[in-house]
Order: C-alpha cells, then sequence, then structure tokens
C-alpha cells in the first residue's frame, strides 16, 4: 500500500503566492517543507509556523554563516527549544542525511566557488566531501535501493539545469552522486527561473532534478508498511 508525502519546496526568493495570509487555505494539507536557501530566517520560520509543520533546510550562497546557516541541513523555527522536533543546529557541521516525514534527505550547502564569499566551494572539495560520505551511502543503496530519498542541494549538478557563467555553474561532483546514489528526488535551487515556460523537471537515471526556484510542491509516493 502507498501513501503519498507532500512537499513544498522553497528557494532563493521570497514567494508572494506563500508569503500570505492565505497561506492555510493554499498548503494546508503539505507534510513536509524544504528549501533549498538564499530565504531570510523570517520567511521560514512564518511557512513553518503557520503550517505546523517540520522544515529542512541547506544554506545558500547569500546566506550569512553567522545565521546558524553555513551547516549542511538545519530546521528552523523561532520558538525551536519548546516545539518538539524542530532545533536549530547552529555552527559548522558535516555533511549529514535526516529523516522527515519517512523520507530520508541528504543535505547539499552552497555553491561553486567563484568569489570567495560565503557557502562556497570548489568541485575538489566537494566532491572529496562527498567521497568520505559514499561508503554509508553505497550501503543504504545496497540494502534499501537507494541511497536517500532526496538530495537537497542549494547548486545543480554540472550541466543539467546550470547556467554557464561562474556563479550558476553546477558541481560535477553531484552527477556521479546521482549515479551511484541514485535517490528519487535531486531538488535545487541557485539558477533563477523568471519565464514559466523554462524547463524545470531534468530525468536522470532514476532521479528527478529538479530546479524549486520560488516555490514548488511535490508529491512522492511511499510504501506505507502499517
Amino acid at each position: 500500500m502507498k501513501k503519498t508525502i507532500k512537499v513544498l519546496c522553497v528557494s532563493d526568493e521570497v514567494d508572494l503566492f506563500v508569503y500570505s495570509s492565505a497561506i492555510r487555505e493554499r498548503f494546508g494539507d503539505i507534510d513536509l517543507i524544504l528549501s533549498a536557501g538564499d530565504l531570510p530566517a523570517e520567511y521560514l520560520g512564518f511557512i513553518s509556523t503557520m503550517l505546523n509543520r517540520p522544515i529542512v533546510s541547506v544554506a545558500g550562497n547569500h546566506d550569512a554563516q553567522d545565521r546558524a546557516l553555513d551547516g549542511p541541513i538545519y530546521h528552523y523555527h523561532e520558538n525551536a527549544d519548546s516545539i518538539p522536533g524542530r532545533t536549530i543546529l547552529p555552527g559548522r557541521t558535516s555533511f549529514s542525511i535526516r529523516k522527515e516525514a519517512g523520507l530520508t534527505i541528504l543535505g547539499l550547502p552552497g555553491c561553486k566557488w567563484y568569489n570567495g564569499g560565503n557557502n562556497q566551494y570548489t568541485d575538489l572539495w566537494m566532491s572529496l566531501r562527498l567521497l568520505r560520505m559514499m561508503p554509508r551511502l553505497l550501503l543504504r543503496r545496497l540494502f534499501l535501493g537507494r541511497g536517500v530519498d532526496i538530495v537537497l542541494a542549494h547548486a545543480p549538478p554540472k550541466g543539467i539545469q546550470d547556467a554557464p557563467d561562474p556563479c550558476h555553474q553546477g558541481f560535477s561532483a553531484y552527477r556521479w552522486l546521482i549515479k551511484y546514489c541514485s535517490p528519487s528526488l535531486f531538488i535545487h535551487g541557485h539558477v533563477h527561473l523568471y519565464d514559466s515556460q523554462l524547463q524545470r523537471t531534468t530525468k536522470v537515471g532514476d532521479t528527478q532534478v529538479i530546479n524549486v526556484f520560488g516555490h514548488q510542491v511535490i508529491n512522492i509516493e511511499l510504501e506505507d508498511h502499517r
């Protein structure tokens, strides 16, 4: 038997369709919120509070490192200590896999290095960091079929929904991460889309790569073992 997990994804721009008094009417059936970065903490706090759902986010290159956003993944809520399951993870931490709403999520912060600003990494640095995680991810794929259900990144893979300028080029390391870990979804932002006709989704093997600039609602089917 399958169940559907409904996920609200946001990234890069405060979307007034989401940042609205009608948010509960529009997104009240959401199970999980994912942020691909470059968004104000106040905006994420508003979404989490109004929908009363867990929120998981990665840092973008425009997120300051002094806002507990330099870690790879965090749960945000203004009153995190008083709300079960919602905590802020301050400071630098290693890349991590977390589970929310029945989904395993690998968080990957930042973008390709271009001017030495916050949360920017070289392809070599990202490759080495992911190589440290590969034994665990490959074991998960061997026994569970996938390394993780979702990769949540700020930047796209190289050559897939990225752009030619140095700031918006993707990581080549993400290409082999998709190949060997076979996530169901690779969710990213960073590349702004202002034309509704532009392609948001690209199929790579068994993985859907989705640019969630602004906001996107994604339905994910899971096996219900109850």
